[in-house]
């Protein structure tokens, strides 16, 4: 169903080897059913889009993708403009500013009728974002809050409810000690959503200072793992024990086990990236979280809208989609100065 005349092309970044991508011109995708076709305006660059990226040749596409013969090129954290409606959409949505929950469920399924699609065996994730144009299911697209830009509104998915999932998780009660291992744009979120559930006190550890100065910020203690006296100060910090929960979003095996190994007895661990080697203490709880159940969105975008949950200052960069290869260098080389790094179309 077409509501305005639209291209008949579009332009989006076909990989061309290891860190590199062309601009090329490829025909706008048709809208399915159930469906919705969304200029992007501004599509932000996860730590999880690098891998594929700096990889020489990319693997098959995958399920959601626009293009299964162009991967290697992800991009979910997606914000834009409704242009077009499928069937069973209703027309009124032409033209709403949304932001994109991007890890789509079947709808049928035991998980998905409960509200946690990212359990469900058939799951996908919208992506391809590094684009002019990109689909989705008309039900995964959320209104962009009045205050918010298309920069800032791209990270409600990944940077807000990730983390805000894995600390809801943990069941964190008031008072409770949480140590965050990992402050880049997740594990900020991870220090955030510790404080709003009343954690007391909550520790980040990382060693880019520039992370630490941010969680500081937010209210956290923040620790250089590299120090020699910092897992000391955080065991001094836990009254010798420990912190109740660990919330990590560190991949590096190293820093998994630390964080592990820094946990009291019968204290929990959710980790977002990566499970710590295999062995050691059985009396501690451990578990994995990936994105944000779909039945927890109402009380998670309650803190974002209220503004309890910050994400002001969570954009350091910016680059049109013809200099995305200039974007993902920066977000790759440069921990120190960047932070989210947001690839843009037209004027945001």
């Amino acid at each position: 169903m077409s509501n305005s005349p639209m291209p008949i092309s579009m332009l989006a970044a076909k990989k061309a080897g290891s860190g590199k991508a062309n601009l090329i011109e490829v025909a706008l995708p048709e809208v399915p059913s159930g469906h919705v076709l969304v200029h992007v305006r501004a599509c932000a660059i996860c730590a999880s889009d690098l891998p594929e990226w700096n990889a020489q040749v990319a693997g098959p596409g995958k399920r959601g993708e626009w293009d299964a013969d162009n991967p290697g090129m992800t991009g979910h954290e997606i914000a834009g403009d409704i242009v077009q409606v499928g069937d069973a959409v209703d027309a009124g949505r032409v033209g709403e500013s949304v932001w994109i929950d991007a890890i789509v469920g079947c709808g049928r399924c035991e998980a998905c009728r409960d509200g946690r699609q990212t359990l469900c065996e058939q799951v996908s994730i919208v992506s391809q974002g590094f684009a002019e144009y990109v689909v989705a299911p008309a039900r995964q697209c959320r209104p962009i809050p009045p205050d918010f830009d298309y920069p800032i509104a791209s990270l409600i998915f990944d940077m807000v409810g990730t983390p805000m999932s894995a600390a809801k998780l943990a069941g964190i009660k008031a008072g409770e000690s949480v140590a965050v291992w990992g402050l880049g744009p997740v594990g900020l979120g991870l220090v955030q959503g510790s404080i709003i559930a009343g954690a007391s006190p909550v520790i980040g550890l990382d060693p880019v200072a520039s992370r630490r100065s941010r969680a500081e910020a937010r209210g956290a203690i923040a620790l250089d793992p590299m120090h020699p006296a910092s897992l000391g100060r955080l065991r001094h910090l836990t009254q010798g024990k420990g912190p109740h929960v660990v919330l990590s979003s560190v991949a590096n095996q190293n820093a998994s086990r630390q964080a592990f190994d820094s946990l009291r007895l019968e204290g929990r661990l959710v980790t977002v990236a990566g499970f710590p080697p295999a062995g050691g203490e059985v009396r501690k709880w451990v578990s994995g979280s990936w994105g944000c159940y779909e039945r927890d969105w109402p009380e998670i975008l309650e803190q974002v809208t209220s503004h309890r949950f910050v994400l002001d200052d969570y954009v350091t960069h910016l680059f049109p989609l013809r200099e995305i290869e200039q974007a993902f260098d920066i977000r790759g080389r440069d921990l120190e100065g960047s932070f989210k790094v947001v690839v843009t179309n037209d004027q945001t």
